[in-house]
């Protein structure tokens, strides 16, 4: 639906509030619901960031926003931890964020964000290595650029982040893509780009080109090394004597990574304030006093945890800088900025200079009911009103057309742009939920509107190998970072996002290890004999097992090459 929508088309107050958008005018918006706010946001000219209290609320605004307007909206999420180093820990949130900061950098039309991912920093630019078939590229150069970025080495492909390289083959697994790829070299050039199924093994349609993005925010800048080194030492030598130890491990582990941890954010030169992202364009918040409320728990959570965790050995005094100043990301005047509320009250973040209130409800649910909604189409036509039905897919919108005829309701097809439309049409794209614009004479009514959802089944995509379905208590698990460890039980922990049970894992000496229940996917059932030693959490044992597991597998490798040979 790109450029079907504009504030001059739809009518009404809306002319007057797209004026006061372009002009630059700090401008609220009252008596909106949720789906007339991304309405509003699509109707936007230019780049936009859509801000919101919550990730749930997020979402929904980037794909409505996106199936209104047909833009390219990018959704920044937040990091699940930036407080604790953490080797062993899922990557799926920083993944989701690197893809839309390097799709906002790319030239994303919108970035829909929670405002829990702006109070934390983010790259100033993230690195891109461009692969094209029939180019050069020097494939020594771009392993060791690889490393740099993020992306880890491995005998075998299965996971984003990861890479393999067997003598001319490099397979890579990019961040922000469906799947892994194989890239053929002869010499230097690029001779294929060929996607396959992880799992199955199974071949897609050979790529022309691919840009592989970082699979780190810890982008290092020339001197950072040096200056990191000093300041950890710095931080070191100031702790109290009861948590030096741990603080020269955490070091130890910092520098075998090679500083490429985002633990280290605060000291890297790279790291900015999201809001230095934004450039021009225009900052949209979606119901300010629960975003101000949001941040008051935010960095409340977040100092307290710091002190804590200062105080145990496991934060340094920069890790407080994690987020931004509370003072900067409470201040947009230098910003164009619009506001969008249900109720009219105290906009806070700045002072707006124009005001609307618009009577727009959400439009009612008829869930398959074709009777309430032919008779609502009936009224509607009768007035002058301009009805589009959102019903998901191009065959439910056939089959909608079929049942409005059997209903003698007449039908148009979906015009390029609603100027001069004043029909029905049914839409084949999807939209969660519609709205009314009675001042406008238009009717959207949503995909969730139309119909009941049906249940989607979850299928969880496992690894090659993983047997790991359902732990018991006493069950031995081996953690694909840490090693073997036994369930003790599960833990409910209270978060900034609610509460979140775990899975915990008892190691040697008692140490204990909580892993996530949608992590499980980093565990795999123990398939040894019974009563297996226990792994040391942070020792190098685990890692020297794999290191020749892997040896054995790299000779096991050559071994049949040779002999299929």
């Amino acid at each position: 639906m790109k450029g079907f929508f504009s504030f001059e088309r739809v009518g009404g107050e809306y002319p007057l509030v797209g004026a006061a958008i372009e002009t630059g005018v700090p401008t609220a918006v009252f008596g909106v619901s949720d789906p007339v706010k991304y309405f509003l946001a699509s109707l936007v000219r230019g780049r936009a960031v859509y801000i919101t209290a919550d990730a749930l609320t997020a979402r929904r605004a980037a794909e409505s926003i996106g199936a209104l307007s047909g833009k390219r909206c990018a959704l920044l999420c937040a990091k699940d931890e930036v407080l604790l180093y953490r080797k062993a820990a899922s990557k799926d949130a920083l993944y989701r964020r690197l893809r839309a900061l390097r799709e906002w950098q790319d030239g994303a039309d919108v970035l829909v964000a929670d405002i829990e991912a702006l109070v934390q920093l983010a790259p100033a630019r993230l690195p891109v290595f461009h692969l094209e078939a029939g180019k050069e590229t020097d494939m020594r150069a771009l392993v060791d650029a690889l490393s740099a970025a993020g992306y880890s080495r491995e005998y075998d492909v299965e996971t984003p982040g990861a890479f393999a390289v067997r003598g001319d083959i490099l397979d890579i697994y990019p961040v922000g893509e469906a799947h892994p790829m194989r890239v053929d070299f002869f010499g230097d050039e690029v001779e294929a780009i060929k996607p396959y199924d992880e799992v199955t093994g199974e071949r897609y349609p050979q790529l022309a080109a691919v840009d592989i993005s970082a699979a780190t925010d810890a982008c290092l800048s020339e001197g950072d090394e040096q200056f990191i080194a000093a300041a950890l030492s710095g931080e070191i030598s100031a702790a109290p004597a009861a948590v030096r130890e741990r603080l020269r491990t955490l070091k130890e582990n910092l520098e075998a990574e090679g500083y490429r941890s985002d633990f280290l954010l605060p000291l890297l030169k790279n790291s900015v304030e999201p809001r230095a992202l934004f450039g021009d364009a225009l900052v949209i918040f979606d119901e300010t006093k629960l975003i101000a409320d949001k941040l008051d728990g935010l960095y409340r959570e977040h100092a307290e945890r710091f002190r804590e965790l200062r105080a145990g050995g496991e934060a340094m005094e920069f890790s407080l800088r994690q987020y931004v100043p509370r003072e900067h990301i409470s201040d947009f005047t230098s910003f164009r900025t619009l506001a969008l509320q249900t109720f009219a009250g105290n906009v806070g973040f700045f002072n707006p200079l124009r005001m609307f209130n618009l009577n727009a409800p959400p439009v009612r649910r008829y869930l398959n009911s074709l009777p309430d909604l032919a008779a609502d189409i009936r009224v509607w036509k009768q007035t002058g009103y301009r009805v589009l039905l959102w019903c998901g897919t191009p065959e439910r919108a056939r089959r909608m057309e079929e049942e409005l005829s059997e209903q003698n309701i007449t039908y148009e097809p979906v015009p390029k742009s609603i100027e001069g439309f004043r029909g029905v049409a049914a839409v084949g794209d999807a939209l969660e939920h519609g709205f009314l614009l009675h001042e406008c004479k238009l009717a959207v009514i949503g995909t969730n509107d139309l119909f009941t959802k049906a249940p989607k089944e979850r299928r969880i995509k496992k690894r090659r190998g993983d047997f790991f379905v359902a732990p018991e208590v006493g069950d031995y698990a081996v953690h694909e970072n840490y090693g073997v460890g036994r369930i003790t039980g599960t833990k409910k922990i209270e978060t900034t996002d609610g509460t979140k049970e775990y899975i915990a894992l008892e190691y040697k000496d008692g140490d204990v290890l909580y892993v996530p229940v949608e992590q499980m996917d980093a565990l795999s059932k123990y398939m040894g004999g019974d009563n297996p030693t226990l792994s040391k959490i942070g020792g190098g044992e685990f890692e020297r097992v794999k290191a020749r597991v892997r040896a054995s597998l790299r000779k096991m490798a050559f071994d049949l090459k040779a002999l299929y040979a």
